[in-house]
């Protein structure tokens, strides 16, 4: 028998393992689906199958379910900060999108799920006079992708305000409580392979005028220094650590502002956004791109830009029994958000985060474009 039959033949049984648990625990298990569809950049490649659950209860049986079988998973939420490669993904992607039941207000505390919308979020709390997370209401992500990596921006970070994070545990839901969990600055303590389904925020009481306010005038900071309606993934580097100046100052320095490689463009506003446009755009245009700034920037600044967007390559591959996708990006490095915003300037706003454990752990992030740059 070779090699490609025995594949064949894996991939059969995997399939079969796969349409089984979907029947088991009622979820939707869909073939055929695409990056291209699932992403905020609109490119990247076929995916095997996608799991949608629709309860924190049914996420957590899936992925144990998943684990025991030895089927390879790895989590989505919105898509808004991944670029995946333009090949088929021979994994399952189980989507955190359907985990968006409304959110529970109690006093100052707010039980909210991983799928539910950050921005819509930040405003349900501000009607009802609830501050301590309006500066990341214009974050396009889900909540779980903002705990994973500690979402921050304007002053204001999740794990601030997080009392208790509920986590998909041997499947079942399991809580822990927000201070076992290291905040670190764009990234946290959680572990690759873990799935997170919820949390409860602790905010605090303030004007909801006041409040409204707040989120307003960030807005109306954004929408004049950063680009919006079109197809990007927000920051694609981090700052460089200790500079003054902002990536996007660096790349708007050098020229390359409206710099294009086939479908994909350096932001005419903010050149620390990489945009795609046309039916014909492919992830390897974001990626020549981005790798040609990255070249620049060396070569001219001695200084070694970091990816903020998370790479996504079709080659990850697992041992059975494990769903430890490896983050590869083409031979690059994963995205561990950092960076913090950059005025119209591109001055740095806050280059120093207030958490104070920087441990550098290197963790797969589920989500989304949650920093703002």
């Amino acid at each position: 028998m070779t090699v490609e039959v025995e594949n064949k033949l894996d991939l059969a049984k995997r399939d079969a393992a796969i349409e089984e648990i979907a029947r088991k625990f009622s979820v939707r298990a869909e073939r055929g689906r695409r990056f291209a569809e699932l992403t905020s950049l609109r490119v990247g490649g076929a995916i095997d199958w996608v799991i949608s659950p629709e309860t924190e209860e049914q996420a957590a049986q899936v992925v144990h379910a998943l684990n025991e079988t030895g089927v390879a998973w790895r989590p989505l939420g919105s898509g808004s900060n991944v670029l995946a490669d333009d090949a088929e993904h021979h994994y399952v992607v189980v989507s955190t999108k359907g985990l968006k039941g409304e959110p529970l207000f109690d006093g100052q505390r707010v039980s909210v799920s991983a799928g539910y919308s950050l921005p819509r979020l930040c405003i349900e709390a501000g009607r009802r006079g609830l501050a301590g997370i309006e500066g990341l209401g214009g974050i396009p992500g889900t909540v779980g992708g903002a705990l994973w990596m500690n979402a921050g921006a304007y002053e204001h970070e999740i794990g601030n305000v997080t009392e208790s994070v509920r986590v998909a545990r041997g499947g079942r839901v399991v809580e822990i409580p927000g201070r076992e969990v290291k905040w670190n600055y764009r990234h946290t303590s959680f572990q690759e392979g873990e799935l997170l389904l919820g949390a409860t925020l602790l905010l605090h009481t303030d004007d909801a005028e006041k409040i409204k306010e707040r989120m307003e005038g960030a807005k109306a900071r954004r929408l004049s220094t950063q680009p919006h309606g079109g197809r990007s993934a927000g920051c694609f580097f981090k700052n460089p650590p200790g500079s003054e100046k902002g990536t996007g100052k660096i790349i708007d320095e050098m020229g390359m502002k409206n710099e294009k490689r086939g479908g994909a463009r350096v932001s005419p506003i903010h050149a620390n956004f990489i945009v795609t446009e046309g039916e014909n755009a492919r992830a390897e245009d974001a990626l020549a791109l981005a790798e040609e700034i990255r070249e620049r920037v060396r070569r001219e600044h001695g200084i070694e830009l970091e990816y903020e967007v998370e790479l996504w390559r079709s080659k990850d591959s697992l041992e059975s029994g494990t769903n430890s996708l490896e983050s590869g990006v083409w031979s690059l490095e994963s995205k561990v958000s950092s960076s913090e915003p950059e005025d119209e300037t591109g001055t740095i706003e806050n280059p120093k985060s207030k958490i104070e454990n920087q441990t550098d752990s290197r963790l797969q992030t589920p989500d989304s474009r949650l920093s703002e740059d």
